[in-house]
Order: structure tokens, then C-alpha cells, then sequence
């Protein structure tokens, strides 16, 4: 019986790798939302091609180097949840060789029963239907290719079986099936078995293919120089109200005077918000369009020096949190995170870039706020690996909730207290985003039309339409308001100022006398994020 040993298994992960990265966009168009955010395809591809850095970075190629590269590789590597599941695939093909020298046909099988059971229980809630069901159907028929006597008999079998799994997600999952797509994740496994037949058929890997183009760091430097030191607020009132000539007049004055600037036109309240070295000026040219109701100017510098000065000393609390925008990242930093990683839909970090994050944190007691649903995985990953200190993951599925749980934080609580306050106040708010669909889809039962705006909270879709007005509208009517105050708009690089001032009217007509802020948030895909307090 034929024997292969590492120098296979790395030819094996190189053209699982290759046969990942030629299908990568149909992966990431498998969505079973309408939305702009499928990125199953590229979190398994930025997966495997971290094991592969490992695997060159070898000088040994023995099976059990070979698989320890691969293990370690896709752990540090792993985006997303399908990314943390498939390097839980790789632990458990790890475990298995431990303290073999080579493999036997039948050990494929012997990898993925092992494998199978290292993924279902780094899962919470395994669900069928998804990447985990096509190994559990190859375990459970592995007694049809017990006797098959060769590497690629035994490879072409689990790849008729993955395929037939593949189809049956739709069935086991209500969403997919609505949507009409299989499951990415479980698909990305079948072209990764598709890469290791090919291996055994004796064909090669393009490495161009094996190596991520873009090399892009997501964990963002929070000290760099500051251009404009002053943030600078003023709010306008009048008797008439301002013609958008005035409005337009007033953005183009503040953006030559620094940055972020931004204009809230409201009838006859104009709301600024400028960082500038020059506040004076902005007060003057204030003055000129009517009379000033509110001045707010904060030194950025000290601001700036205190982060840096409380970076040096080591600290009981410290703070991290996944953002998706500059703008949002700003307003973190301003609540006390000391490390942003860059992410969100479509960018998922990698357990190394949160890893490096939560390092660079000076304090005993590091929280972790991964503020999306699909790096809760990657964060405790991230966790596991950190031996100095405390690491405290606060489930935040959005950066709104992270936003909320910020603003409660008090350094003289226990760490018990405060993950408590934080979980409660990230709970307290309403947390909605607004974006539009990329295509015509079907959703609990209705049909959603290409271009409509879908309002979800959280991951659930509460409307839909071809109005903002409607939808948003809709939306509010289907939640309890009572009590709520305060909506903060984030928006997004998509966002119109025309769009602002409708939702700010739709928000005036449903709830009593609200209290509305409008910030830059810089997120991608979703114009708008909502704050509901």
C-alpha cells in the first residue's frame, strides 16, 4: 500500500489553496443576504494562505513539521468564523499525524473523524447545514473507502461525498435554501478536497496564487501627528432659516480651515463640527450667519499626550475594539480604546492582527470588544494565545454597542462589575444599520428588489423598501421607543447629507422630541449606523 509523507501534505494544502483562490468570488457572492458583505470566500482564502507563509518559512519538511506549520498557520491566520472553523479542521489533520511519519490512504479518513471532532466542539451551537456537515457526512459513510488501496481513490471519494453534502445544506438550513445558494463555508472545504485529488493526481500549485496581493495591516497605530490640534464645535441659530446656499457656503469655509468637517443644516439651526488651528476664526465666520447657541472647543494634543503617556505605564484596565471606520475609530480613541483594529463586514481580522492588538495594550486586565458577529471566534483565538495578562471578551456584535459599553466604563470597578456594565449598556441600546441590496433576493417569505434599502438590527432584516423615508419608518414602528431619547447617526463613505436630513425627520415624526448627533463614521457598505439610546 502506497505511503506518503510531509513533503504530500504541503503539496496537498498548496493546491487546496490554489483551488480556493480561483473560486473565491463565487464563495463570497454565496450570501444568503442581499447585502454588499459576503466574504466567506476571502476569510477561508486569507486562512490558507497564512498556512502557506508557514509552510515556506520551513526548513524541514517531515509530516509532523509540515502539519505544526499548517496548524499554527491557519490559527493565525483564521478570518471569520468559516476562517477559525477551517483552522480547527487543520488542528485536528495535526493532532491526528502527531506521532506519525507517514500516512496510509486510509488515514485521510482517520485526519478528517479527527478533524470533525475538533471543529464541533470549537463551535457553541454547531449547525447543520454549514462546512461542519460535510465532514460529519464523510465520517459517518468513511467505511465505504476503508479498503481503497491508493491516495487518489481515497480523495476522489471524499470529494464525491463533500459535493453531495454541499447540496444538501439548502435542505438542513431554511436560510439557504429561502436564498437559494449552498453554504459557502461548506462549499470553500470541497474546493480545498478538489485541491488535495489534484495533488494526489500529481499536479503542482500556481504560487502566484498562494500570496495575498494586498499585504495590508489591520491593526491601526494609535499615536501619529496631529495636523489640526483644536475640535471645534458651534451651533447657529436665527429667526429664517438657512437656504442651502448658506449651508454649502459655510462646509466649503470650514474645509479649508482643517478637517473632518462636518454641517447639520436643521431649518434654522446650523450644527458645525471642525478640527482646525484656528477656532477663532470659525467663531468669527460664525457670527456672521447668526447667533451663536453653543461653543465646544477641545485640545486634541493634550488628549493626544494623555494616551501617550498612559500608554507608558501599565494600567489595570486596558481596551481594544474591532472598527470599520476612520471616523468611528477617532470617536474610540476619544472614549479610551487604546487599540483599534481595523474590520468589520467584508474585512474580518485575522486572529494574529487582534493578537498583536491586545499585545501592545500596557494593562493587566485587557477587554475585548469584537463589535461583529463573525470575529467573536477570531477573539477568543486571539485570547488564547496571551499569557501576561487578563484578556475579557465582551460579545458586541456591533460598534455601537462597544460605542455604549465605552461610555459606562469606570476604572475604580471590579472586572467582574465591569464586564456586567458593559455587557448591560451594549444590550440597552438599539443598534440599526441601513444599506441597500446588491440584488433581487427572498427573505422570510417577501421578495426584496435590487437597490432597495434593507434596515436590520443586528443580523436581523426588520425592512425594506424603495423609500429611505418608508423603510426607516417602518422600521422605528416595529421597535419599542418608549423611554429613548438620543439617536446618533454614523455615517458612512456612501452617506448623502440629503439622506441625513430625511432619516433626522423620520426619527422627529415617530419619537418625542428627539435628541439627534450626527457623526462621521466612515464605514464601508452601510451609509448608515444607528445609535438608539
Amino acid at each position: 500500500m502506497p505511503k506518503v509523507n510531509g513533503k504530500f501534505m504541503k503539496l496537498a494544502f498548496e493546491k487546496g489553496t490554489e483551488e480556493l483562490a480561483l473560486h473565491v468570488d463565487e464563495l463570497n457572492a454565496l450570501n444568503v443576504f442581499p447585502v454588499p458583505d459576503g466574504d466567506t470566500g476571502s476569510n477561508m482564502l486569507a486562512t490558507m494562505r497564512e498556512g502557506c507563509k508557514y509552510l515556506e518559512q520551513l526548513t524541514k519538511t517531515d509530516l509532523c513539521s509540515v502539519m505544526e506549520a499548517i496548524k499554527n498557520g491557519t490559527l493565525m491566520g483564521a478570518r471569520g468564523n468559516s476562517g477559525v472553523i477551517l483552522s480547527q479542521i487543520f488542528r485536528g489533520f495535526a493532532i491526528y499525524c502527531e506521532k506519525k511519519k507517514s500516512l496510509e490512504p486510509r488515514d485521510i479518513l482517520g485526519m478528517i473523524k479527527e478533524a470533525k471532532n475538533v471543529a464541533y466542539k470549537a463551535v457553541m451551537k454547531p449547525v447543520e447545514g454549514t462546512i461542519l456537515t460535510v465532514l460529519r457526512r464523510i465520517v459517518e459513510r468513511s467505511e465505504e473507502a476503508a479498503n481503497f488501496q491508493d491516495f487518489p481513490e481515497v480523495l476522489k471519494w471524499i470529494v464525491q461525498v463533500a459535493e453531495e453534502a454541499v447540496k444538501e445544506t439548502p435542505k438542513l438550513l431554511p436560510v439557504l435554501r429561502e436564498a437559494n445558494v449552498v453554504d459557502a463555508g461548506a462549499k470553500g472545504l470541497l474546493y480545498i478536497f478538489k485541491g488535495f485529488y489534484a495533488a494526489a493526481l500529481g499536479e503542482k500549485a500556481n504560487l502566484e496564487l498562494l500570496t495575498s496581493k494586498d499585504g495590508e495591516v489591520t491593526v491601526e497605530l494609535p499615536i501619529e501627528e496631529l495636523t489640526f490640534q483644536y475640535c471645534t464645535e458651534v451651533m447657529i441659530k436665527r429667526e429664517n432659516n438657512f437656504s442651502d446656499v448658506e449651508v454649502e457656503l459655510f462646509r466649503s469655509f470650514l474645509e479649508g480651515m482643517g478637517d473632518s468637517a462636518v454641517v447639520v443644516h436643521d431649518s434654522a439651526i446650523l450644527k458645525t463640527h471642525v478640527h482646525t488651528n484656528n477656532p477663532g476664526l470659525v467663531i468669527e465666520e460664525a457670527l456672521k450667519y447668526g447667533e451663536i447657541l453653543k461653543v465646544k472647543i477641545d485640545n486634541m494634543k493634550l488628549q493626544h499626550e494623555h494616551v501617550v503617556q498612559q500608554a507608558e505605564q501599565r494600567r489595570k484596565y486596558g481596551f481594544v475594539a474591532v472598527s470599520p471606520g476612520q471616523g468611528i475609530s477617532t470617536i474610540l480613541r476619544n472614549l479610551g480604546v487604546d487599540q483599534i483594529v481595523r474590520g468589520g463586514q467584508t474585512m474580518n481580522p485575522s486572529t494574529a492582527d487582534l493578537k498583536i492588538a491586545i499585545e501592545r495594550v500596557n494593562a493587566d486586565v485587557v477587554f475585548v470588544f469584537p463589535n461583529n458577529p463573525n470575529i467573536h471566534m477570531a477573539a477568543k483565538q486571539a485570547a488564547e494565545q496571551i499569557n501576561d495578562k487578563k484578556v475579557i471578551i465582551i460579545p458586541t456584535n456591533t460598534v455601537q454597542e462597544c460605542i455604549s459599553a465605552m461610555m459606562a466604563f469606570d476604572p475604580n470597578e471590579s472586572e467582574e462589575a465591569l464586564t456586567r456594565k458593559f455587557k448591560e449598556a451594549a444590550s440597552y441600546i438599539i443598534a440599526l444599520s441601513i444599506t441597500r441590496a446588491v440584488r433581487d433576493a427572498k427573505h422570510n417569505g417577501t421578495k426584496i428588489k435590487k437597490g432597495e434599502y434593507m434596515i436590520l438590527k443586528g443580523k436581523a432584516l426588520i425592512a425594506h423598501g424603495q423609500s429611505l423615508k418608508q423603510a426607516l419608518h417602518r422600521a422605528l414602528l416595529a421597535l419599542d421607543l418608549r423611554g429613548r431619547e438620543i439617536v446618533t447617526i454614523f455615517k458612512g463613505q456612501d452617506a448623502r447629507d440629503d439622506d441625513v436630513a430625511i432619516l433626522e425627520n423620520v426619527f422627529k415624526n415617530v419619537m418625542d422630541n428627539p435628541q439627534i448627533d450626527v457623526q462621521e463614521g466612515g464605514q464601508p457598505h452601510y451609509p448608515y449606523l444607528l445609535m438608539i439610546e
